[in-house]
């Protein structure tokens, strides 16, 4: 019998420490002067059954079978997308100075719109690779730009997708929210697509980083107008927040900002570095504090927070989390105006980084393209470095735009999203921590 060479522990409090194997996941919350004895072996019968059944002590079983079990298990799931992408205008009336496609030193691309027959022909094609491969949850996204800058284009796709195609398919539009009229609305809400409305908080936040691209009007003002419009339809839709250091720097603020209007769902986007910058040790610590301090208060003002919500469900199902971008193992394609083909939507306005054309390529030689070899390279589970952190159940790594901004290359660690999940990791054992001494 051996200690597992996954075995990790947490301190919950002065009195207990939660224990658990990084793979399995199963967590056991020991008094702390029993650490010593569990390392040395010195518990007694029913507590080293215990450790071996949940695999902290290891006996016959071989963890690195497991390991390699999990490694085998993904690598199935490659090359089936299950996301789309449909970037139906590179052009957005917006300027936002953070912005990862404005901003990214590759957007070398000039504007363009996407004409209804190539989105009808990614549809089809999407549809059915869909079908071969037997997938129930999927997606096609309207991404920009701003997609509502081509909103005949993105509404007779919905139609064609929902009457004539006759599929349940989720659609969602992700927009800047100042286009958003009541005619475009109640057409959304009538199709029941998903929508997602970009804006970071107060007007004295938002107005910082979102700013139109021509003209002084305050983007704030324009978006909440269609806030106010969707929650008079009542309409569902999902406010999309990227935390910059001004939105954790105003913590108090945002969460009154959130109460006070009404939102119905927030989205925290991670904030990604579109340049070098020394900052992002510090301000991944402000914001996964700040991202874990608001799921609380959120919920207790009944207000919906989706990021955290799901990784919850996924731990409590104890969920292996292999990846935490759709473009890691090609489970997604982003669809330019032209048709043109690239997997990450971060390289929609690049010239780089385009894998074939969604009008002259099937799917399946699209994502046979050598070109694509180092999406398949990016699991945090084939990496050495992140075999023994005990967040790699929950991580699934971060973004690879980012690691290739700060780190060198896309195939690299994102160091910065380290920093979250492993915060994140603590946060879900202490709250389950919590629920187990209520309930005992």
């Amino acid at each position: 019998m051996k200690l597992s060479k996954y075995f990790q522990y947490i301190e919950m409090d002065e009195n207990y420490i939660a224990v658990f194997n990084s793979i399995l996941m199963q967590i056991i919350f020991i008094e702390k002067n029993k650490l010593d004895d569990l390392k040395n072996f010195k518990l007694n019968e029913t507590e080293t059954s215990l450790m071996v059944e949940n695999g902290i002590y290891e006996t016959t079983s071989d963890m690195e079978e497991i390991y390699e079990s999990l490694r085998f298990g993904i690598k199935k799931q490659v090359k089936i997308p299950t996301i789309m992408y449909l970037n139906v205008s590179t052009f957005c009336n917006l300027a936002c100075k953070y912005c990862f496609i404005e901003s990214n030193p590759i957007s070398n691309q000039k504007y363009n719109k996407m004409s209804f027959d190539i989105a009808k022909i990614a549809v089809d094609k999407f549809l059915a690779e869909l079908e071969k491969n037997k997938i129930v949850e999927s997606q096609i996204i309207f991404y920009g730009g701003e997609p509502l800058t081509n909103w005949e284009v993105v509404k007779k796709i919905i139609k064609y997708v929902k009457e004539e195609k006759k599929s349940n398919i989720t659609l969602t539009i992700i927009t800047n929210g100042t286009l958003l009229n009541r005619e475009i609305i109640q057409f959304l809400m009538d199709y029941h697509i998903g929508i997602g409305i970009s804006i970071d908080g107060p007007k004295f936040i938002n107005d910082k980083n979102r700013i139109f691209k021509f003209g002084n009007e305050s983007v704030y003002t324009k978006v909440m107008n269609s806030v106010k419009l969707l929650n008079e339809m009542n309409s569902s839709y999902c406010v999309s927040a990227t935390v910059t250091p001004d939105v954790v720097d105003n913590e108090d603020e945002i969460f009154k900002w959130l109460i006070d209007n009404k939102i119905k769902n927030v989205f925290w986007n991670l904030y990604h570095y579109s340049s070098k910058s020394e900052e992002w040790e510090e301000h991944y610590n402000k914001m996964s504090d700040f991202i874990l301090k608001a799921y609380k208060i959120l919920k207790e003002n009944n207000i919906g927070e989706e990021k955290v919500k799901e990784q919850i469900e996924m731990f409590l199902n104890q969920t292996f989390k292999f990846h935490s971008c759709g473009a890691v193992g090609l489970n997604q394609l982003t669809i330019k105006p032209n048709g043109d083909v690239c997997i990450c939507q971060g390289d929609s306005r690049s010239y780089n980084n385009i894998v074939g054309n969604i009008i002259d390529d099937e799917i399946d030689d699209i994502l046979n393209n050598p070109i694509n070899n180092d999406w398949l390279e990016m699991y945090t589970i084939d990496k050495e470095k992140c075999k023994f952190c005990p967040a790699i159940s929950v991580c699934g790594g971060g973004c690879p735009l980012q690691a290739e901004v700060l780190f060198g290359k896309r195939t690299d660690i994102d160091e910065a999203s380290c920093i979250y999940y492993k915060k994140l990791l603590e946060w879900l054992i202490k709250q389950y921590y919590y629920v187990t001494i209520e309930e005992s």
